[in-house]
């Protein structure tokens, strides 16, 4: 069978070919004869850069410059021309030297970056790419190109863009609807992501084997189709994958499909077929549809109401549940300027933030809230442009006070004069949506839209770090082998925090070891994590789980319970068992909370308390009015 497939694939790639080799002989007649009919260079290298001959256009371009040295449109052609031929220090000379860059138009900066790219600059490349996205046309090719780069970056916004405008261009609307569902996919966009897909396939149902790398895009488009509860268009994606040889991923896959039909015994055997797939990739969320919170309760009871104590359950706010957030009982000066005012207000149902500069007004809809009320609470609202913005001012309740003051995420400092500045700093994106969503809800992407069962979500659900509950359901109804959902529990504590913890509990990226004595870095409890000892010398088996329970607020855990665990540890004489990385550790394993480490040093100080205060000192956070516990555990010694 194997001998058989691989003949058809040889006599189909002869076909493309064939058909190609033919395109193509006759483009270059017709571009040959009309060639013969234009009698200026420069306009027969425009004419043959238009119709992707490029050879021939630097060919005309270089004859057109020996004339007239600097023919503008020639030297665009010539650079064009060579950034597409691949000769990059050809395209680079002429942008550089020859070029102003005013004259460059966007096909120019597009190429340009293409070149500056493939030379290993990524950074300049992105920002020749930039100027391009400002205006004007770009050319099918290097759209192509541009889209593929930008998502190689993880640049998915700029690549959506890209492959936006590659959709609408005639004879590329497969191309660029395919490219546009890939990136729509990397966003979190489901929807969108299915959508671009279908008219891609409809369009041309080749485009797939046209990519770079036709399988895991095929496994893409079933992932998405199952994520929209659409199992038959998944599973002929998935069965052109299996008819051309074994594939663990794609058969794990294909068993999710018949789940969601209802067939247990097909999906029983598309399991059997994936093999060891799921166990060596424990962590990885399921491509299921999301039922919601409530779903867990039935069967979950005790562990969903402990969660409901949790500050993972109570960080955001939308709707009715602003009106019960606290509201200051007047206006409120402005921390750079006391003649701009603050003030929030109820009208028309809604949270209304209003800044007075002098006789203006500014007002601006609160959307929603983040943080608890007996802790830190700070409104986003949407002002009249449609752009989200964090408050000026937050709300907090700690043991320094209470009160308001300039909110933790607010970095702007004005002068009399910003105007609609003063309403706040706009607010980032990740993944599409605002930055601040993605870190707590159940699912950033359709919190902002209230679409499906988990925006029905307090805030963080079950669905968050166990991933979508769709095939956990079906699998449970019907007795099926595989639980169909994600288990921590079955994976070392270092392994959770690093794929699933610090996702949120970190804020930024560009970090340094130097940098741990920075108040702004003990709000990221992952940074001093990672370099911590305990993590870095216990082969995994230390983790944010190994002292919390993430159902449970850090303060349902006493000081002498934490320091329990350090000393499980940190003792004379004891195992060491073996943890490693992301290696699945047996279902039997030591529950969450309580873990058997290797054996480290005892503390010469004092072996029975006193860890926190000296190893993970709390930090004065200012612009949140607490103190938080420093999460780099080390020896701190005194500064010289």
């Amino acid at each position: 069978m194997p001998g058989v497939l691989q003949a058809k694939g040889r006599l189909r790639g002869i076909a493309i070919g064939a058909a190609l080799l033919a395109a193509a002989t006759c483009a270059v007649g017709v571009l040959t004869a009309w060639l013969r009919r234009s009698p200026d260079p420069a306009a027969q290298a425009v004419h043959a850069y238009d119709r992707g001959g490029w050879a021939v256009a630097a060919r005309l371009a270089r004859q057109a410059l020996k004339a007239r040295p600097d023919d503008l449109l020639a030297l665009k052609i010539l650079a064009r021309s060579s950034a597409q031929l691949g000769q990059d220090d050809s395209a680079l000379a002429v942008y550089t030297r020859r070029l102003d860059p005013k004259a460059m138009e966007a096909e120019d900066h597009a190429l340009m970056g293409l070149a500056l790219q493939r030379r290993g600059q990524t950074d300049a490349a992105l920002r020749a790419w930039d100027r391009a996205l400002e205006g004007g046309l770009i050319s099918p090719w290097s759209l192509d190109e541009m889209a593929r780069h930008y998502l190689r970056a993880r640049r998915q916004e700029e690549a959506g863009r890209v492959a936006q405008r590659l959709s609408r261009l005639p004879g590329w609307e497969a191309r660029g609807s395919m490219m546009l569902g890939t990136t729509r996919a990397a966003l979190n966009d489901v929807a969108g992501a299915a959508e671009s897909f279908r008219r891609a396939l409809s369009l041309d149902p080749r485009e797939i084997d046209r990519s770079a790398e036709p399988v895991p895009l095929g496994r893409l488009i079933a992932r998405t189709f199952l994520r929209m509860a659409s199992p038959l268009e998944a599973r002929a994606r998935l069965q052109a994958i299996l008819a051309q040889g074994p594939d663990p991923e794609a058969a794990w896959l294909l068993s999710r499909a018949y789940l969601q039909e209802g067939d247990k015994a097909r999906a029983q055997q598309a399991m059997d077929q994936a093999g060891s797939y799921r166990a060596e990739n424990p962590l990885e969320p399921e491509p299921a549809p999301y039922v919601g919170e409530t779903r867990c309760q039935a069967c979950h009871l005790a562990i969903f109401r402990d969660s409901l104590t949790s500050r993972h359950t109570r960080s955001f706010h939308r709707g009715a549940q602003l009106r019960d957030l606290p509201r200051p009982d007047r206006p409120l000066p402005d921390p750079d300027d006391p003649k701009v005012t603050h003030k929030i207000l109820e009208r028309d149902g809604a949270l209304r933030e209003q800044t007075l500069i002098g006789g203006d007004v500014y007002e601006a809809v609160v959307d929603y809230a983040f943080g608890t009320s007996d802790r830190y609470v700070t409104m986003v609202s949407r002002d009249a442009h449609g752009g989200y913005r964090i408050a000026r001012l937050s709300y907090y309740d700690t043991a320094q006070g209470r009160g308001w003051d300039r909110s933790a995420l607010d970095k702007t400092h004005l002068a009399p004069g910003h105007g609609a500045a003063f309403q706040g700093e706009a607010i980032g994106v990740r993944e599409g949506v605002a930055k601040c969503l993605y870190c707590h809800t159940t699912n950033p992407r359709s919190g902002p839209q209230a679409t499906g069962p988990e925006t029905a979500d307090r805030a963080i659900g079950c669905e968050r770090c166990h991933g979508p509950g769709g095939h956990h359901v079906a699998a449970v109804a019907a007795g099926f082998s595989d639980p169909a959902i994600v288990n921590p529990a079955v994976v070392s504590p270092g392994a959770v925090t690093t794929r699933q913890c610090n996702d949120c509990h970190i804020l930024g990226r560009d970090y340094r070891q130097d940098d741990l004595g920075d108040p702004g870095w003990t709000r990221s409890q992952g940074v001093g994590w990672t370099f911590s000892r305990c993590n870095t010398e216990s082969g995994g088996a230390f983790g944010c789980v190994t002292c919390h329970d993430p159902h449970k607020p850090a303060k349902a855990t006493t000081t002498a319970q934490y320091e329990a665990k350090c000393l499980s540890c940190h003792r004379s004489t004891g195992p060491a068992p073996a943890a490693g990385g992301d290696t699945p550790r047996p279902k039997s394993r030591t529950p969450i909370g309580v873990v058997a480490a290797p054996t480290a040093r005892a503390c010469p100080v004092d072996r029975s308390q006193g860890c926190l205060g000296c190893h993970m000192p709390r930090v004065r956070i200012d612009s949140l009015h607490l103190d938080l516990a420093d999460h780099s555990i080390r020896i701190h010694r005194p500064k010289p």
